[in-house]
């Protein structure tokens, strides 16, 4: 049957977060008897913060208990479509995170009274077994500051235990350790340590990510680490770690041309997999159309790596039809030169400023396609979280149409009240193709997995 043609598709998650993968219902089980004992001001802060109102969930999780009915909770949890009716989930990442708050309070009360997780990934990764699911990559992140170096390891120590458990002769699941933004060489070093300390854990790590807020946190700034990463994987070519990168997802911070250049610097930086990257695929008319203004200002750090990015890669850019005027643009970076670094700059968006960011998209999408470079798309997620008005602007199309590798996930399925079939389906009935050609755009995404490069290292013969 041709519906088979997609099931390697709807078998092989590579974009989920275990902690998004908890569902209202588990999420009520998981509470139930805790529901009055857990601290909840970190979910009540933020969402006040964010939607103007304090929200009770001793009163959300008592009713639906008590009634047996799950819409007041949901409406507080998933980061949904009926909220997007009533103008309040729209684009905006603490919005997404407050709500993912909410799971947060639970998991930190489990364990702090019980000492781990494991019953809670139990529960993440039932699902995708009954979902039928066959190759999964999960991937977490730890709280962390320099005094937690102790609880990181064994967060993900536990984590990645559970994961490595999981594993049978119909279901195959791999970890991904998320990093930190804000100290990613840091934490870097504690996940080789782990690797030390737990040598059977080398098969199921295979990976690291980088998520959470993206902005403010430049992929330039990771140099270091990635260099860093080069060395050791070729020093222990046997446990080397890929790395998954989430960028271009939420950029509301800064430029279009400066939101693109970020999805190519992680690619050459060495990023295995890019997340989301809605900023290759999303037209720029309909991005700078999401917010007032959207777009028109950056700090002055920001507009000095925009000049010295097309400087640099002037040639290439101008043959996909990007005018760089470089007289002009020395001429600005010296002016720029004695201005604070923090200060905002505004530049409006006039048409032929667009087509040229449509251009720059699709440089930065064929460099991907050369590099080998996979984009993982959330079509949900990135409808929701990434402001995308609607179906036919969805960035999905972009990519599709371009020769960039693509794999399809359901990025925080719980959270998003989705499935990973459904992420698929949703594709086929938006993207026009049928279901032979959808699976031949896509392939078979475990052709994309992390660590199947790994070698046995070169180790030197005796007597020779």
């Amino acid at each position: 049957m041709t519906d088979d043609l997609l099931q390697p598709a709807k078998t092989c998650e590579l974009h989920v977060h275990m902690g998004g993968g908890i569902f209202t219902e588990d999420l009520l089980d998981l509470a139930r008897e805790h529901y009055e004992y857990i601290d909840w001001s970190l979910y009540i802060d933020q969402f006040e913060q964010v939607y103007g109102q304090r929200p009770d969930p001793i009163i959300l999780f008592r009713e639906a208990l008590k009634h047996g009915r799950l819409d007041a909770l949901k409406d507080h949890y998933v980061y949904g479509d009926r909220d997007r009716d009533r103008d309040h989930d729209r684009g905006d990442f603490a919005q997404f995170q407050a709500k993912f708050n909410m799971a947060i309070c639970v998991y930190r009360y489990w364990w702090s009274v019980f000492g781990d997780q494991k019953e809670i990934w139990h529960r993440v990764i039932a699902h995708h077994r009954r979902e039928g699911l066959r190759y999964v990559e999960y991937r977490s992140m730890a709280p962390y500051d320099h005094t937690q170096a102790d609880a990181f390891v064994q967060f993900h120590q536990c984590t990645a235990r559970v994961v490595h458990e999981s594993n049978t002769s119909d279901f195959e699941a791999r970890y991904l350790i998320s990093l930190p933004r804000w100290a990613p060489l840091e934490c870097y070093h504690l996940v080789q340590r782990l690797l030390d300390e737990n040598e059977d854990l080398t098969s199921t790590i295979v990976g690291l990510d980088f998520c959470h807020f993206e902005e403010g946190y430049p992929p330039s700034g990771n140099r270091a680490f990635f260099q860093r990463l080069r060395y050791d994987n070729e020093l222990r070519p046997e446990r080397a770690l890929d790395v998954a990168y989430h960028v271009g997802e939420v950029y509301f911070d800064k430029s279009l041309e400066s939101a693109v250049r970020w999805c190519h610097e992680a690619a050459e930086l060495s990023a295995m997999r890019l997340g989301h990257c809605t900023a290759l695929g999303l037209d720029p008319a309909v991005a700078i159309a999401r917010h007032p203004q959207a777009h028109e200002l950056e700090l002055v750090d920001e507009r000095i790596a925009q000049i010295r990015y097309d400087l640099h890669y002037r040639e290439s850019l101008e043959r996909y039809g990007v005018a760089i005027d470089t007289s002009t643009l020395k001429h600005e970076l010296d002016n720029l030169a004695d201005w604070p670094r923090d200060e905002p700059i505004h530049r409006a968006y006039a048409p032929e400023r667009l087509t040229d960011v449509r251009r720059r998209q699709n440089f930065v999408l064929n460099r991907l396609s050369e590099l080998g470079v996979v984009i993982e798309t959330c079509p949900t997620s990135n409808l929701r979280i990434g402001a995308v008005p609607d179906p036919q602007a969805h960035p999905i199309h972009r990519f599709l149409a371009s020769d960039v590798h693509l794999t399809i996930g359901a990025d925080d399925p719980g959270i998003f009240d989705c499935t990973l079939a459904d992420e698929i389906d949703w594709v086929q009935r938006h993207a026009g193709l049928d279901i032979v050609a959808l699976h031949n755009r896509l392939g078979d995404p475990r052709h994309y997995r992390c660590g199947q490069h790994r070698t046995r290292p070169n180790r030197p013969q005796i007597g020779a």
